[in-house]
């Protein structure tokens, strides 16, 4: 009792509160998006909130050691829960994503980012670099990225079969791994790339096509973008207010509580609000990042604190770029303020494990 005690003072509150605030965020979006009269949403995302504070406190104080010793069997779970969801998961806008737990929905994809990142770090953890320069010793990792990515992409997730790829990526390359892995990656890409094309669904091919001329069909596939740039643009330097924006509270704004909410907060806050919103979340990452280099001389720590942070920032990251034309539409919600179940608790969990590692590296010192 007294060590729980000990670890809960050495906690690093700073960043904890942090989080809180990110999250904070997203609730007052999202009492503007329902305009306050939503209260069964209201409720479920606050309580979500609460929940998932209260898991990542958990997941900080468990020993890292249990998650390094149960990464593989946490991976193999959640590869049975994806294909279960490919059979028997409930369909909802067109993608087989979810799984029903008397009324509770959960996405197993979401959860599959951490037990990659996990799994990934184990590996390379467990492996000396002249090995991992071997291919031989990298068809399991490569295994790991794959088989999930395969079932992510069937039902469609798109969006999030990309982040696992590239946090992947992420992880091979700070791994020390040969030049020669990553040309043959390359090469791999341009190979099946026709083959990626092909097994798109016609409206992901639009999206990305969109794109580079949305003003092209202005009241079809062009028309969620332009809305965004309008939003935004509209927010000028300090905004039109909260609650106040025209763009979001007259419907011309799609998925403004999800995909779309930092186009909201851009057009209710301005210039002024984004940018302290992406300061932020830049803040977040740096501190991580920081964290991450003082655990370099443990790989597993070093590989799991840049995999957690990567799939947080470049999320974040994506997000803001989909939202003013940048990059095409792939249903990324920003973390943490977008409202959402699965992947919210998943930053939750990610960050946790951070705060667990900030914790053992405080200890040793």
């Amino acid at each position: 009792m007294s060590d729980l005690i000990i670890k809960i003072k050495k906690l690093d509150w700073f960043y904890f509160s942090l989080i809180f605030f990110l999250s904070f965020v997203g609730f007052v979006m999202i009492y503007s998006a329902t305009s306050g009269m939503e209260y069964n949403v209201l409720f479920s995302h606050s309580i979500k909130i609460i929940l998932g504070l209260f898991i990542m406190l958990i997941v900080a104080i468990i020993d890292l050691e249990f998650w390094k010793k149960n990464a593989f069997y946490l991976y193999l779970i959640c590869i049975v829960l994806l294909i279960w969801t490919s059979f028997y998961g409930h369909i909802g806008k067109g993608s087989r994503r979810w799984i029903n737990f008397s009324g509770f929905y959960i996405q197993p994809s979401e959860f599959m980012k951490i037990c990659i990142i996990l799994s990934l770090a184990k590996f390379f953890d467990e492996k000396k670099i002249r090995e991992t320069r071997d291919y031989f010793f990298l068809i399991l990792p490569i295994a790991i990225v794959l088989i999930p990515f395969g079932l992510i992409i069937s039902q469609p997730d798109l969006g999030t079969a990309a982040m696992i790829l590239f946090i992947s990526f992420l992880i091979f390359f700070i791994s020390a791994l040969s030049w020669k892995f990553f040309a043959s990656i390359g090469v791999g890409f341009l190979i099946i790339a026709p083959y990626l094309w092909n097994s798109l669904k016609n409206y992901q091919k639009q999206r990305i096509l969109t794109l580079f001329n949305p003003e092209n069909d202005p009241l079809g596939s062009g028309y969620h973008i332009i809305q965004s740039q309008i939003a935004i643009g509209s927010g000028g330097t300090f905004g039109k207010g909260w609650m106040k924006g025209t763009q979001s509270h007259l419907d011309f704004l799609p998925e403004k509580h999800t995909d779309f909410i930092f186009s909201m907060l851009g057009e209710e806050f301005g210039f002024f609000g984004t940018i302290s919103v992406i300061g932020l979340i830049v803040l977040i990452t740096y501190l991580t990042y920081q964290i991450a280099n003082n655990s370099k001389i443990d790989t597993f720590q070093r590989i799991l604190s840049f995999g957690i942070i990567s799939n947080f920032f470049f999320a974040a990251l994506i997000n803001m770029s989909m939202v003013i034309g940048i990059l095409p539409i792939v249903g990324l919600p920003l973390p943490l303020v977008s409202y959402g179940g699965s992947s919210m608790l998943t930053y939750f969990i990610g960050f946790g494990l951070i705060l667990s590692i900030k914790l053992g590296i405080d200890r040793k010192y």
